[in-house]
């Protein structure tokens, strides 16, 4: 996301202050404090005075600030060096920069992931799974085959008298 332009819909400046809890179309810039839950449908960008004390739920997330609060960003989660994470981290992908501090778990899961790679990656293992299941029931069945195979039989010639 570093890389990635986004366009910020919504912006909490610096030194505003928000009791209660937060929602938002789009991608959310917050350089202010916010007390209370925050859900937004894009991306959330905490900047390194932004402050969040309540869960996070949003599709991706970079932090340069304080959340004290857990997380859930399917997308991406992107803690810079000057970011404090006080709670757990549910998503799909996780850069952590050093001197961040997090302190929680984080869970890197299929339900992190965003809908349609979550379908794709359900498709894929369950095709792995499913070719597996299929070369054991072949190497199985060659086995079987091989033990219940019947004897040879001789090729017996008979001429015939007529030449």
């Amino acid at each position: 996301m570093k890389n990635q332009k986004l366009n910020i819909t919504t912006l909490i400046g610096k030194g505003a202050v928000m009791e209660g809890d937060f929602a938002a179309p789009g991608c959310v810039r917050i350089d202010g404090r916010i007390n209370g839950n925050v859900n937004v449908e894009g991306t959330v960008v905490v900047g390194t005075c932004g402050e969040i004390k309540g869960n996070v739920k949003c599709a991706g997330l970079i932090v340069g600030g304080d959340i004290e609060g857990n997380i859930i960003a399917p997308e991406r989660a992107e803690l810079a060096s000057t970011a404090r994470v006080i709670g757990d981290i549910h998503t799909g992908n996780i850069i952590i920069d050093e001197n961040a501090i997090f302190q929680g778990k984080c869970v890197m899961s299929e339900e992190g992931v965003p809908a349609r790679s979550k379908d794709n990656f359900s498709r894929k293992m369950k095709e792995k799974k499913d070719q597996k299941q299929a070369e054991s029931e072949v190497k199985d069945a060659l086995e079987n085959a091989k033990e219940n195979e019947p004897e040879p039989v001789e090729e017996v010639v008979v001429e015939s008298g007529d030449k």
